[in-house]
């Protein structure tokens, strides 16, 4: 019985919503260099991408600063996620339709004539 449970379990949970984590989201949208860290200059002219809502003084120094933990220079995906009162999130849960309506027929096969 537990076999079968288990392999339900597993069956289902492939077709479960989990969004994405929204703050390597905010990270790639305005790493323009592709640094992998956002520096100085991205953060004065960072933007927030459409579907997210950033709680934090955007092009602010002492924001930056105070991002900064390590004071390299860089604000990084691990210091943008470590703090708190940084809140990135998504403005609407995109899961909140979730599952999501056939839309009347399989995307995934070809018309074979």
């Amino acid at each position: 019985m537990n076999k079968i449970f288990i392999l339900v379990f597993l069956c289902f949970g492939a077709y479960g919503c989990d969004p994405a984590d929204p703050v390597p989201n905010f990270m790639d949208f305005n790493d323009k260099d592709n640094g992998g860290a956002l520096s100085l200059q991205e953060w004065m002219a960072s933007e927030v991408p459409h579907g997210l809502k950033v709680e934090l003084n955007l092009r602010s120094g002492p924001e930056f600063k105070r991002l900064d933990a390590n004071h390299d220079g860089k604000i990084s995906l691990d210091e943008l996620g470590a703090k708190p009162s940084a809140k990135i999130y998504w403005s609407e849960d995109p899961c909140a339709s979730w599952p999501w309506k056939d839309q009347g027929g399989d995307e995934n096969q070809f018309a074979v004539k």
